[in-house]
């Protein structure tokens, strides 16, 4: 029986020689039996065959250890184990975001930092009134004293409508 197929089922080419391995997904490693040691190195690019395809594994890092394979699953004596990267993956991953931002300090009035992020301003009409009062800016005023002198708008704010539009 070939223990390798079962322990180490993948099949990876590294510098142009195949070996079996085994490749975790999740931790990003791959473990290979070697007898004799193969030619990789941080940042070299294996593959792994999928099927009629292959993925390209970036090496990101790389530990071998003599008589790692404790013959456990093969008859290679030490074990490769490669920290990857699956390079084949990339284009298709979703990319975050996620920004730090070191700041010291901020002064001011309705401030926003990062991505993606919406900020909500709360104004009443009697703040809005009295800041356009006090600007320099006689569109602003007359563009909110024709507002405020809407029928609809005049209804909802009642009263306060003709007293708004006396500070403008």
């Amino acid at each position: 029986m070939d223990f390798d197929k079962l322990a180490y089922p993948e099949t990876l080419t590294i510098a142009g020689t195949e070996y079996k391995g085994k490749r975790n997904m999740s931790k990003g490693q791959v473990l290979v039996p070697y007898t004799d040691e193969p030619d990789v190195g941080i940042g070299d690019v294996i593959t792994q065959k999928s099927g009629k395809r292959e993925i390209h594994l970036k090496v990101i890092d790389a530990s071998f250890l003599e008589d790692g394979s404790l013959g456990v699953g093969t008859t290679h004596p030490h074990m490769l184990t490669l920290k990857v990267e699956n390079t084949t993956a990339q284009p298709h991953v979703t990319k975050h975001g996620d920004s730090t931002f070191n700041i010291g300090s901020i002064n001011g009035e309705n401030v926003q930092v990062g991505n993606s992020n919406t900020l909500t301003t709360n104004v009443t009409i009697q703040e809005l009134a009295e800041k356009i009062a006090k600007s320099d800016d006689p569109e602003a005023k007359s563009k909110l004293k024709e507002f405020l002198q809407n029928s609809t708008v005049g209804s909802l704010i009642g009263a306060g409508a003709s007293a708004l539009i006396g500070i403008l």
